[in-house]
């Protein structure tokens, strides 16, 4: 190398501080910044570092390299400072570096450098589209860079585009298509560190353009960027391909079809790297990443390619079959007392303990692809390996099956509840295999079925409850806890019938766990497990009060950080058993229990406060007056919470790269920079709890919650601007309960109020009014959020007021609510306006939107509270709705819309007419003829409101309606509550066109199947209907009636026996009823 010439003596002076810089010494790294400070300041500093970079020696390479990053953290604020000479020669002297330059480090210091000045240049032009000719030799240089015959060369022109994406991504767009030749010409290359090069440029260029129109330019090279990652994956570049499926993850939200065009290999690309064992975890799971998010962003495109979404499913099925981690983990793993007590357990592997897991990869791949793939396409590709394994004799294939059908359960409830007859048995069969495992992932399917696919789970409840009570006892502590779950899960909705026959032994049995493990989680989980019995149990949970809260009270004193969760669960524990027996059974243990609770709240644990507020939630809900005492202390605490910013500035970590940020240019006159938001998410939950807590209060402490209606309110319309639709979903709900102190102090807690009445005087005070126009305000504004929660919760909490308070209420908001109700269902919303990401198919894939259940519970509360008034509007809802009870739609979508009409019907009456045969008769009509017994009970039901509000205008098709009721006569009640509902349905239609019309009833043939199917087994609201039927049948004598006068006899002495669920009053009459016809 030639000897370097001399530089000047500024050069020199910088060039001893900048090699300060590379000292080891913090203390002679300050001083060399404190120095260099005020030298930095004068434009005069900038030739004097270039002197220092182009200064070429054997022993001042990090003085060169730290001189191009000091350089290029000053550059920007001196520029404007240079005339157009002054900058010319400055970019010349920068594009001679690099083409002279052979140190690397040095080299791409520089590269840094330039593109900060071409920023710097792009942006100080005027014109956007001449931007990029500021510095023409720039790009030529690169240009002839890239066509270089010395791969250096060419890597080096790959380096500049990629420093430079953001300039190139604003700037260069006209030149956007001789870039992608240079791009795929790179790609192409033979030398690989051209190659990669060119993937990290394009892919930091891609990312940039995801969203712009222009990434259709780069698409093409999408495939030759995953040829060159996939030799990388080969030769183990773990860099390129952990850079690559960034890349993709950015691409799978473009809203471009050319990326939709491309999904198929971008999604083979990331199996493949799901399954690659020589990677590491980290990019393998990025790789899932990219499968799952495609998933999201394109589901019906990659539910319609079979091959694609099968290969996936299988790749996840072999992952969990060759792993030897727990598949049941995921639902310990925000429990660190589950790491803690199953250490010594085998599959335990410490060195995942704060990894990811293939299992657990893959877990969390199923579980996105089952919530955002149309459920036609996942669900049997899913449960067909399910069965096939789980017939297998290796272990390990059950475990996979069974596991995998526990992780579906959530995003495939609809059709596995529907399914439940052909999946429950294997369920079953697994919980005694020989193999631990596998016993422990069925108590971890049977958990997450019990969860997500109620009511139909709780019809094996004489199945689940024994086996679960015998796995209790299982040798695997494992699988002791994961049965605890399931006895949660299952015991929740159980009513009290189902849980009788072991409610025993079983609380026995949770007892003496408890007291018999020292295992944490065990313990926990045993707690959750007497809660949720004491749920199911209700009343007859009574007799076990003392004995449980006795073992509640010792978990309630412990005051270790470590035993925080435990005792929070004690504490929820006892709020179950208030919820279960209720105030006189529970007021002795009411003091303890405020007591625990409230102590909580002086421990720095965000955990305890939490399981403090569920505490106060459910306790208000049940000792109602008895809890006003306490709204004084607790009321200003949970304002406090609930005014809280979960949202704090932090120090932002240095990115990388980022030394020497002492000598950014914004050092002194941004003091106070470099913060960024940081989210509280403890802080977030327990806000969330605040609320749930201070709306239990509101709605169950009447008239001496008003003197805080104030503060509360004020609180809470803040929080429904909150950021985060948890809490905005919180707020909906406690909003529409601050309604009810006002009813309980001035209307003596119900409103009479007239349907459709607006003209008279409004039955509501002046406070009631007020505070009813405020909040039903907001509650309309929530409407338009773009979370769905918060837009379901929001129509809930208009009905709730809307039917406590009349139309008067309504009326302040009526426009606005009937617009944004008819935009929710009309799919025009602004929750309902996400981005498609390219997907071009219609709404035929589209699966059930649980919040639409609310939306059109509401539009039937429109009916019930406007009532005449509201038949204006049928020929804009109508059409909507009846858009939902297509046959392409899923079956909870045609039950919803069916049950819909059926609401309207009924509540309208004879308004309905004119869109009778249009509308009401062939919906009803194609509803009783489904498939899906919950779409047929509510054809019923519309059927006979229909009837009876229409009355004669519907007789000549009578004939016709009872043909097509009379197969849901014979529908099997044991297969479920739906299935006993429809028959229940079916009855309670014949009944209303008999009170209706009898005449046009043939009743020799009508009444001996209508009085076999009877007593009504599931829908006890219709219990009036059909029996005052029967009663009208009665005394008129009516001949065919009495001809069936023994059937007859038979359903009155069952529907009057005590173990009847009809109400006292009726059974009185039925056993009225029931001596005159003996």
């Amino acid at each position: 190398m030639a000897t370097p010439a001399p530089i000047s003596a500024d050069a020199a002076q910088m060039a001893t501080y900048l090699a300060a810089l590379t000292q080891p010494d913090t203390n002679i790294i300050r001083q060399a910044e404190v120095a260099l400070k005020p030298i930095l300041k004068n434009s005069a500093c900038v030739p004097a570092m270039i002197e220092v970079i182009k200064a070429q020696s054997a022993d001042n390479e990090g003085t060169r390299h730290v001189a191009a990053i000091v350089l290029r953290k000053r550059i920007t604020g001196h520029m404007s400072k240079f005339d157009a000479a002054a900058r010319s020669v400055l970019k010349a002297e920068l594009l001679s570096i690099l083409q002279t330059e052979n140190s690397r480090p040095v080299r791409n210091g520089v590269v840094a450098l330039v593109a900060t000045v071409c920023k710097a240049e792009a942006e100080d032009g005027t014109d956007l589209a001449q931007a990029a000719a500021s510095w023409p030799e720039l790009f030529q240089f690169i240009a002839a860079a890239a066509g270089d015959a010395h791969p250096e060369a060419r890597e080096l022109a790959f380096l500049l585009l990629g420093e430079m994406t953001e300039t190139v991504g604003i700037h260069l767009k006209p030149q956007f298509g001789t870039l992608a030749g240079l791009f795929a010409a790179g790609l192409a290359d033979g030398d690989v560190k051209v190659q990669n090069s060119a993937v990290k440029a394009l892919g930091l260029l891609v990312s940039y353009l995801a969203d712009e129109a222009e990434i259709d330019t780069f698409v093409p090279l999408v495939q030759p960027m995953l040829t060159v990652a996939e030799a990388c994956r080969i030769r183990h570049d773990e860099e390129v391909v952990s850079t690559t499926l960034d890349v993709l993850y950015d691409l799978s939200f473009s809203p471009s079809a050319a990326v939709a065009a491309h999904m198929a290999p971008i999604v083979r690309f990331a199996q493949i790297c799901m399954s690659d064992s020589n990677l590491e975890m980290s990019v393998r799971d990025s790789a899932a990443l990219v499968v799952a998010t495609m998933a999201e962003s394109k589901p019906k495109h990659l539910g319609r390619d079979t091959a694609l979404l099968t290969g996936i499913v299988e790749t996840i099925f072999n992952l969990i079959e060759t792993s030897d981690g727990s598949a049941a983990g995921a639902l310990f793993e925000s429990n660190p007392a589950w790491k803690e007590d199953f250490e010594d357990q085998e599959g335990y592997d410490p060195d995942e303990e704060h990894g990811i897991t293939e299992t657990g990869m893959a877990q969390g791949t199923l579980d996105m692809l089952a919530c955002e793939i149309p459920k036609k396409y996942i669900f049997e590709p899913v449960v067909s390996r399910c069965m096939s394994r789980l017939a297998s004799a290796d272990p390990n294939q059950r475990k996979a099956g069974i596991a995998c059908l526990g992780v579906i359960a959530e995003g495939c409830a609809e059709p596995l509840r529907e399914n439940l007859t052909l999946v429950m048995p294997h369920v079953f069969k697994s919980a005694g295999d020989a193999d631990a495992r596998v016993r422990e992932c069925a108590c971890f399917a049977l958990g997450q079925i019990s969860e997500h696919c109620q009511p139909e789970v709780l019809t094996y409840s004489s199945q689940i409850l024994p086996i679960v009570f015998a796995l209790l006892d299982d040798a695997n502590i494992a699988v002791q806890a994961t049965s605890c779950y399931v006895l949660e899960m299952f015991c929740e909705r159980l009513e009290p019938e189902g849980v009788r026959p072991l409610l025993d032994p079983l609380v026995r049995k949770l007892a003496s766990m408890l007291e018999a493990t020292s295992k944490r989680s065990v313990q926990e989980m045993t707690v959750a497990a007497l809660a949720a019995t004491a749920v199911a149990a209700e009343e007859e949970f009574a007799p076990y009060v003392v004995g449980v809260a006795s073992l509640m009270s010792k978990l309630m004193e412990l005051k270790e950080e470590k035993t925080y969760s435990l005792r929070g669960r004690a504490l929820e524990c006892m709020g179950h058993i208030a919820i279960a027996v209720g105030k006189e059974h529970f007021r002795p243990y009411f003091g303890p229990t405020m007591q625990c609770a409230c102590e909580g709240l002086t421990f720095d644990s965000t955990d305890l406060h939490e399981f403090a507020y569920a505490a106060f939630a459910n306790l208000a809900k049940v000792m109602g007056d008895e809890f006003a005492p306490v709204l004084a202390e607790l009321v200003p605490h949970l304002v406090t919470v609930i005014s809280q910013d979960e949202g704090q500035f932090e120090q932002a970590e240095e990115e990388q790269g980022g030394q020497f940020n002492a000598l950014d240019d914004s050092d002194e006159e941004e003091e106070g920079g470099g913060l960024v938001m940081h989210i509280r998410t403890a802080l977030l939950e327990t806000k969330k709890g605040g609320i749930t807590a201070v709306g239990e209060m509101a709605a169950h402490t009447g008239a001496a919650f008003v003197p805080y209606m104030g503060e509360v309110m004020t609180v809470l319309l803040k929080a429904a601007d909150n950021w985060h639709p948890l809490i905005k979903t919180e707020v909906a709900d406690a909003l529409a309960s601050l309604v009810v102190p006002c009813v309980a102090q001035d209307h003596n807690g119900e409103i009479t109020w007239v349907k459709g009445d607006i003209a008279g005087p409004s039955p509501m005070s002046a406070n009631t009014t007020q505070a009813v126009a405020v909040i039903l305000k907001a509650l309309v504004t929530m409407m338009k959020d773009d979370t769905k929660d918060v837009v379901g919760k929001a129509c809930e909490g208009i009905q709730r007021i809307i039917e406590l308070c009349g139309p008067h209420a309504l009326s302040s908001v009526a426009n606005d609510c009937l617009e944004n109700t008819y935009a929710l269902l009309a799919k025009e919303a602004p929750c309902q306006q996400l981005e498609d990401y390219g997907e071009e198919f219609g709404d035929e894939d589209d699966d059930h939107d649980s919040f639409m259940t609310s939306v059109c519970d509401l539009v039937g509360s429109f009916g019930r509270v406007m009532g005449q008034h509201f038949v204006q509007y049928l020929p804009k809802f109508l059409p909507a709705v009846c858009g939902y009870a297509k046959s392409s739609r899923p079956p909870s979508d045609r039950s919803m819309a069916i049950g819909c009409l059926g609401e309207i019907a009924q509540e309208l009456g004879s308004g309905i007419a004119e869109h009778w045969s249009t509308v009401f008769y062939p919906a009803a009509i194609a509803g009783l003829a489904d498939a899906d017994d919950s779409v047929k009970r509510n054809a019923a039901f519309c059927i006979g409101v229909s009837c009876e509000g229409l009355g004669e205008v519907v007789t000549s098709q009578y004939a016709a309606m009872l043909q097509a009721l009379s197969p849901l006569f014979v529908v099997d009640i044991t297969e479920g509550d739906t299935a006993a509902a429809c028959v229940d349905n079916a009855c309670a239609a014949v009944a209303r066109m008999i009170k209706a019309s009898p005449s046009h009833v043939p009743m020799a043939q009508v009444l001996p199947v209508m009085l076999k199917a009877m007593p009504l087994k599931n829908d006890m609201t219709e219990n009036e209907t059909v029996y005052n039927c029967l009663f009208g049948l009665l005394q008129q004598n009516q001949a065919d009636l009495l001809a069936n006068k023994h059937e007859l006899s038979r359903v009155f002495a069952e529907a009057a026996s005590e173990s009847s669920k009809v109400e006292d009053e009726l059974k009185e009459k039925l056993k009225l009823a029931l001596q005159s016809l003996n």
